[in-house]
C-alpha cells in the first residue's frame, strides 16, 4: 500500500509539472472508454474523453490557455469540415425553414438552460455549461470562456468560474449525447403510439428495399457464363432489355460468344439461341434470370475479366439529386456496381437502396471492368485520394483566414458585435469542404 502511494503521488506530481502527460494521457484513456458500446449504447469519445479530463484535472493540473485555444480552433474547424455540405445543400434547398427551426431551437435551449441556472442558484459558470453540454455545443463553451475572461474579474474568481463552466458541461454533455437516443428511440415513439420496427421497414420499403436486413443482395456481385436454348425467354431481346429482366435487380452482359465470334455486348445487341453470354450481377438476380432456357458453361475467356475498384467523389450537377433507381438507367454508369455511399467529412454510410438519393459531394465506391469505371468516372465526378493524407496547409491556412475574419468588432448603439475567432474558424470549416469538392 505504501509502495502504491508512492507511485501514486509520484504520478500526480509528474502530471502537475508536466502538463502535456496529463493532456495525452486524458486522449489515450478516454478514447478507447469512448469506443465502448453497450447493446448499441455508447457515451461516444467525446463525452469520454471528457469525462476523464475531469476526473484528472481534480489532481489540480492546469493546461496553458494558448494550448487549449489551439486545440478549441481545431476542433471547431473540424465540426464545420463535417457540416460543410450539408449546410450548404440546406441552404441552398429549404434554407428559411432551416433558419427558423435553428433559431427555434436555440431559444429554446437557451431559456432552458438560463431557467434552470436561475431556479438553481448556479452562477453565470455553472449556467454557461448546462446550456453548451445539454446542446452538446462545444462551440458554445469556448464563447462563453472567452466571455468570462473577458468580464474583468480577478484571475482567482475567473479560474473558479471556468472551472465551474467546465464541470457542468462534461456532465450534461453526457445527458446531450445519450439522452436524444433514448427519447428518440424508445421514449418518443412510445408517447407517439409508434411501432419504431415496423415505421422502419415501411420506410424501407417506400425506398424502394427488399427487406432483407443482410442487405447482402446489394453488395455481393459475381459473373457467369450461359448458353441461350432455343425456348430462352432472353433470346430474340435486346441487351438492353435483358438486363432489366432481372426487376428489382439487374444484371450486366459483358460479351457475348456467337460461334467462333466473341463480341463485346452492346445495348441494342440481340441475342439469339446459342448464345453464350457472360453476365454480371447478385446472385440472386442470376438465379432468378436464367432459372430457365439456359445452361451455366465454363467459358474461362470469358469469365476472365479484370475487375477494378475506385471510389468517385460526386461533383457533377447531372447526378445530383438523382435517386439510385434513376442513376441505374443512366448510360454513364452502365457496368458499373455501387458497393457503398459515404457522406460527409466523417463518411456516414448511406443505405443503398432504388430510391436513395445522391447528393454532390458523396463519395461512391463502385466495382467493374477498368475501362467502364474510368468512362463512368468522368461522368460522375473525380476519383477520391482524400484517404491518402490531409492537406496540412490548405487546413492551416483555411483556419488562419477564419480566425482573421472573426477579429474584427462592430458596434452598433453600445454594442459589441463580432462573428468571434471561433465563429470565423467554424464558418472556414463549414465553406472549406464544399469548395475542394468542386474544383
Amino acid at each position: 500500500m505504501i509502495v502504491f502511494q508512492d507511485v501514486f503521488g509520484w504520478l500526480v506530481a509528474t502530471l502537475r509539472e508536466n502538463p502535456a502527460i496529463a493532456l495525452f494521457l486524458t486522449v489515450a484513456i478516454g478514447y478507447p472508454l469512448g469506443s465502448f458500446n453497450y447493446r448499441g449504447l455508447s457515451i461516444g469519445t467525446v463525452a469520454a474523453t471528457l469525462i476523464v479530463g475531469l476526473v484528472i484535472g481534480q489532481f489540480g493540473i492546469e493546461i496553458s490557455s494558448n494550448v487549449a485555444s489551439v486545440f478549441f480552433l481545431l476542433f471547431l474547424f473540424a465540426i464545420g469540415y463535417r457540416v460543410g455540405p450539408q449546410f450548404v445543400r440546406g441552404v441552398a434547398e429549404d434554407g428559411a425553414p432551416q433558419a427558423l427551426f435553428a433559431v427555434i431551437v436555440s431559444a429554446m435551449t437557451l431559456g432552458t438552460a438560463y431557467g434552470v441556472a436561475r431556479l438553481a442558484g448556479y452562477d453565470v459558470g455553472y449556467g454557461a455549461g448546462l446550456f453548451s453540454g445539454a446542446a452538446t455545443s462545444s462551440a458554445a463553451l469556448g464563447l462563453s470562456t472567452s466571455a468570462i475572461q473577458g468580464l474583468g474579474l480577478s484571475a482567482d474568481a475567473a479560474r473558479a468560474m471556468v472551472g465551474s463552466l467546465s464541470t457542468a458541461f462534461a456532465m450534461t454533455y453526457i445527458f446531450g449525447t445519450i439522452g436524444p437516443i433514448l427519447i428518440l428511440s424508445q421514449l418518443g415513439p412510445r408517447l407517439l403510439g409508434i411501432d419504431l420496427p415496423a415505421a422502419c421497414r415501411a420506410y424501407e420499403k417506400r425506398m424502394g428495399g427488399t427487406g432483407d436486413s443482410s442487405g447482402s443482395a446489394w453488395h455481393h456481385y459475381i459473373m457467369r457464363t450461359y448458353r441461350l436454348l432455343d425456348d430462352s425467354p432472353q433470346a430474340g431481346k435486346r441487351v438492353d432489355e435483358v438486363e432489366t429482366m432481372g426487376s428489382p435487380g439487374r444484371c450486366f452482359i459483358d460479351q457475348i460468344r456467337r460461334g467462333e465470334q466473341l463480341l463485346a455486348a452492346h445495348e441494342g445487341t440481340v441475342l439469339k439461341p446459342g448464345d453464350i453470354v457472360s453476365v454480371a450481377g447478385t446472385r440472386a438476380t442470376l438465379r432468378r434470370m436464367f432459372a430457365a432456357g439456359a445452361e451455366e458453361v465454363e467459358d474461362r475467356e470469358m469469365l476472365a475479366v479484370p475487375l477494378g475498384g475506385v471510389d468517385i467523389v460526386v461533383t457533377r450537377r447531372a447526378f445530383d439529386g438523382k435517386t439510385l433507381a434513376e442513376l441505374a438507367q443512366m448510360e454513364q454508369t452502365h457496368g458499373i456496381f455501387l458497393t457503398r455511399i459515404r457522406r460527409g467529412a466523417m463518411s456516414d454510410d448511406i443505405p443503398i437502396l432504388p430510391q436513395t438519393t445522391i447528393h454532390r459531394g458523396d463519395v461512391l465506391t463502385v466495382v467493374g471492368r477498368p475501362q467502364r469505371i474510368k468512362a463512368s468516372m468522368g461522368a460522375i465526378g473525380r476519383a477520391d485520394f482524400s484517404g491518402e493524407k490531409t492537406d496540412v496547409p490548405a487546413m492551416f491556412m483555411m483556419i488562419v483566414a477564419g480566425a482573421l475574419i472573426g477579429v474584427p468588432v462592430l458596434t452598433l448603439g453600445g454594442v459589441p458585435l463580432t462573428l468571434s475567432i471561433a465563429g470565423g474558424v467554424l464558418l472556414a470549416g463549414i465553406v472549406y469542404l464544399p469548395a475542394a469538392h468542386w474544383i
